[in-house]
């Protein structure tokens, strides 16, 4: 009974306000097959879904049952499942006197004049004593981007400490991951400190993490321990879709306006004609008052690497050939690469389902993972399958829609404003008119 009154909450919820409610009001419906009667699924959206996407947080998104009626859905993220390894801490020792002289002399050449300068002394004997220079982990098992390094560290109190954090897979050549200072209060007791990798690339790497302060440590400092965080850097499949280029345009470059609102991961470019490499930039914006943001650049060719791109997502497209060369004598064939969306629903209504996509506007419906997964009574997560439409977008010619907009609603206030003056100047008009006179009637 608890679960039937939750399932209810649930539906409640996940009813969509005006039309998003209504499947016809949406572009694309793909037909959904359920994986038996799991309660709960999970469905990659198809690159088709994906394409006709208008809400750059794909809120435009709806899963409807036979009936109608919207069915809860939960957004999945898209990244790898992050990954975390304890580390034991390695010290890194040294002689405490490596480097201490007797002795010692300088000797300056003439009056002040440093051409010839002379240190004379000699090395004290050594001792057995030694001293943490720093502290070495194994990260080898670990292969992805390092996301952060969290330290288990005993350092003084009331003084700052910078650690810096470095990988080498030899122990000879080390670069810079991350750094951080690090400030500990008398009263703290936490001992953890966290430094940031900027999600660096670890394959078969030792880390080093050395400390520095401005003045003599109070107390010793000590790295006992580490937790290090990064996820898979294997890459993630993309979906996608082919694209038509409008006809015409540019031998240089080509300007077209995306149909969709997400983020482009990839463009894959192939000449035709007779065109064989063209080295090319891509460059981005949403209207012509904003200046072009570069997203990537690389090279069409018949067989090349995808040319990744960043940013966005944005209204406007441009693909600029490398001013050296010939530029494109044809319309290059495109392929858009989407980074893979999945999404989670209840099959709460009656089969057959279907995902609906495309509706401007739309309020954004997903509800917590979690509070599906209470609807799943103990059983594992079914995979639903969505249909394979043929997945392709006809790219536009890139005309100024945003200033095209803005004119038509500066136009449509000026009006209202008009309007209400006009109005307001009648109402006032009337009123001055003295007790008992009628307003004039034109007369024939």
């Amino acid at each position: 009974m608890r679960r039937l009154m939750l399932a209810a909450v649930l539906l409640v919820a996940a009813a969509p306000a005006g039309r998003d409610g209504d499947p016809g009001a949406y572009a694309v419906r793909i037909a959904v097959t359920a994986d038996g009667d799991a309660p709960v699924q999970r469905l990659a959206l198809p690159p088709a879904a994906l394409a006709a996407v208008q809400t750059p947080g794909l809120a435009d998104i709806r899963l409807f049952d036979a009936r109608g009626r919207a069915m809860p859905i939960a957004r999945l993220s898209a990244t790898p499942a992050e990954r975390r390894d304890t580390l034991a801490a390695m010290p890194i020792l040294g002689a405490a006197d490596a480097f201490r002289v007797s002795g010692l002399s300088l000797r300056i050449d003439r009056a002040g004049d440093a051409r010839i300068a002379r240190v004379d002394g000699t090395i004290a004997p050594g001792t057995d004593g030694s001293v943490l220079l720093g502290t070495l982990l194994d990260t080898r098992a670990v292969t992805g981007e390092a996301r952060a390094l969290t330290l288990d560290a005993d350092m003084p109190a009331g003084q700052p400490v910078t650690f810096t954090v470095e990988a080498s897979r030899d122990l000879s050549d080390w670069r810079p991951l991350g750094r951080k200072t690090v400030y500990r209060a008398a009263t703290d007791t936490a001992r953890n400190a966290t430094i940031a990798l900027e999600d660096a690339g670890l394959s078969g790497d030792y880390l080093r993490v050395t400390w520095r302060l401005a003045s003599r440590p109070l107390s010793p400092i000590a790295v006992r321990g580490a937790t290090l965080r990064s996820r898979p850097a294997a890459s993630v499949a993309l979906a996608w879709v082919t694209a038509r280029l409008p006809p015409g345009g540019d031998a240089r470059t080509i300007d077209v306006a995306t149909p969709f609102a997400l983020p482009i991961a990839a463009l894959r470019l192939v000449p035709a004609g007779d065109d064989m490499l063209v080295p090319v930039r891509i460059l981005g914006r949403d209207d012509a008052e904003q200046p072009w943001t570069l997203l990537g650049e690389g090279v069409a060719a018949r067989t090349g690497e995808d040319i990744a791109l960043t940013g966005g997502p944005y209204r406007l497209l441009r693909i600029a050939a490398d001013p050296g060369s010939s530029g494109f004598s044809a319309s290059p064939g495109v392929r858009i690469g989407f980074v893979p969306h999945d999404l989670m629903f209840l099959t709460a209504g009656r089969a057959p389902f279907t995902l609906a996509v495309g509706r401007a506007g739309a309020r954004d419906a997903y509800l917590p993972v979690a509070a599906l997964m209470t609807q799943a009574a103990g059983r594992p997560v079914g995979i639903a399958q969505a249909g394979a439409p043929p997945a392709s977008v006809t790219l536009a010619e890139a005309g100024d829609t945003g200033r095209d907009m803005r004119r038509t609603i500066l136009w449509l206030i000026l009006l209202g404003a008009t309007a209400l003056l006009a109005g307001l100047a009648w109402l006032l008009w009337r009123r001055r008119l003295p007790d008992g006179e009628a307003a004039p009637v034109d007369r024939p």
